[in-house]
């Protein structure tokens, strides 16, 4: 089987013809229905309806359409990967929580161009359970996480190295209304709106106590919405649908123009810790320089 085989069925489905699919593909019509014929006959299925007037997959063809892109997309990504680290060595994969890729990475991926422009890094960006679960398992270099003060990670493992990179407070907010008031007054209205977070995920768990339950025992509260994901929690909380806690770094621009107002003294909001972990035992040239720049001056959470 040819790579190249795979690459003209995808331009067929592209082009809608085998004419103009020949001419993307820069061959002539019968050799490229002959290139279409040899992965059919390598497949052992047909991919075309070749008895409709115009171009129609069968069923097999249309079924695995996205696993071939993707089969394909894989293929050329590794060989650029291979390509890369035989010239420049191995990179350094980070692996991150959601959150952290949008409120802090982005300071300190800057922080790292601008002091080694030659380290190599890839950042995997995931739930916080699923970046903790692949750090242990290997397949990343660098973990960059939240913690709650107190509970930090890998206590058990005496040779992974640890950083704190510095603390951010989940902030109760609300968005305003046309005065830059909040929008929900605490102290004379009952009922109040809540936009949480998944009861099973991290900063569900940081929340449920005390906050959320002093929060429930003084309101008539009601759940409006619940999701793991702090992106789409700040946009329902601009919109005005309730009131959501949120890390200050994600909301600092917000808070600054006025669109949303924090109600942390009336509320209050746990601390977290954002740590930087090393895998033991890894001890390439990418790794080495961006884990002393960790120690070194990194940006502030």
């Amino acid at each position: 089987m040819k790579i190249e085989w795979i690459e003209d069925f995808l331009a067929l489905i592209e082009a809608g013809t085998f004419s103009q699919a020949a001419e993307l593909r820069h061959v002539t019509q019968p050799a490229f229905s002959r290139r279409i014929r040899q992965l059919e006959e390598w497949l052992g299925v047909e991919l075309i309806d070749r008895h409709s007037a115009r171009l129609s997959l069968t069923s097999h063809a249309q079924a695995y359409e996205a696993t071939m892109r993707d089969w394909l997309a894989s293929l050329y990504a590794m060989r650029s990967r291979i390509r890369a680290d035989a010239i420049h060595g191995p990179r350094a994969i980070l692996t991150t929580q959601h959150t952290l890729t949008v409120s802090y990475l982005p300071r300190l991926l800057r922080y790292f161009r601008q002091r080694a422009p030659e380290a190599r890094l890839q950042v995997r960006s995931s739930d916080r359970s699923d970046c903790i679960r692949n750090f242990q398992r290997g397949e990343a270099d660098l973990l960059l996480c939240s913690e709650l003060e107190g509970s930090q990670l890998f206590l058990d493992r005496e040779e992974i190295e640890r950083v704190p990179m510095g603390t951010e407070q989940l902030i109760p907010v609300c968005a305003t209304d046309r005065l830059g008031r909040p929008l929900f007054d605490l102290e004379n209205r009952t009922h109040l709106p809540l936009i949480g977070y998944d009861v099973d995920s991290f900063l569900g768990s940081v929340l449920a106590s005390p906050y959320l339950h002093n929060l429930q025992r003084r309101y008539d509260t009601e759940l409006v919405c619940e999701t793991s994901f702090t992106l789409g929690i700040r946009e329902l909380t601009l919109a005005g649908l309730g009131i959501g806690w949120l890390p200050n770094g994600l909301i600092e621009e917000d808070l600054i123009a006025g669109k949303l107002i924090s109600l942390v003294d009336m509320l209050g909001g746990p601390r977290l810790v954002v740590a930087c972990y090393r895998q033991p035992d890894v001890d390439t040239t990418s790794v080495d320089t961006l884990w002393k720049l960790i120690h070194d001056r990194p940006p502030m959470v």
